[in-house]
């Protein structure tokens, strides 16, 4: 029996990488932005590039007023529709571990998902940015609050959930207490609800 573990997160918090470790140690499958990307542009016929924009520019504050509005671009719902597909069709096959875009909502009528929401201090996940992920020299909390702001918009917008709120979720942990210890504690948790590899 197969089985999907969805990890939404903070900005810095180290989801992908706990994401990523605990897809190894369970021997499942693992999909983030830059795998589930390419494949909605190959389902969409459209550039991979194209695809990050506009998921990025449905989180700027400025579109997300003009959709209350009912304002609303057709190509921005086709990718959204495309990666619903997409999603539905990665957890239809096989056990897997997916990070972010949306995914807890897109199987929320699916059993056998285990659904995760990773946060953390805001000191961590500053200096998690600048000096591991190296994505930027430096980093304010108020730019990364906005990060935040971002990401709670998109999936507002596609969900009409709020992003980080503890029902939308089974677990909510702060990985400051560690990644790996994180990883482990999920590990656990899987292992016991579905017995770990396929």
């Amino acid at each position: 029996m197969s089985y999907v573990i969805t990890i939404g997160r903070q900005h810095g918090c180290g989801g992908r990488v706990i994401g990523k470790d605990l897809a190894d140690r369970l021997g499942i499958e693992y999909y983030d932005k830059n795998i589930i990307h390419q494949l909605i542009a190959d389902d969409c016929g459209i550039d991979e590039e194209m695809v990050s924009e506009l998921m990025e520019k449905k989180g700027s504050s400025l579109l997300y007023e003009m959709a209350s509005f009912g304002k609303t671009n057709p190509l921005e719902e086709q990718v959204f529709i495309s990666k619903s597909k997409v999603i539905k069709e990665l957890a239809d096959h096989h056990s897997c571990v997916i990070v972010g875009k949306c995914a807890d909502y897109i199987l929320r009528d699916y059993d056998n998902v285990l659904n995760v929401f990773l946060y953390a201090d805001i000191g961590d996940r500053i200096d998690r940015i600048v000096s591991v992920y190296k994505d930027f020299p430096a980093i304010t909390e108020k730019e990364l609050n906005k990060m935040d702001r971002q990401r709670s918009n998109y999936y507002h917008f596609y969900t009409t959930r709020k992003w980080g709120e503890r029902k939308n979720y089974d677990i909510m942990i702060n990985t400051s207490v560690g990644l790996d210890n994180v990883t482990s504690m999920l590990e656990t948790i899987a292992r016991g609800r579905f017995g770990g590899q396929d």
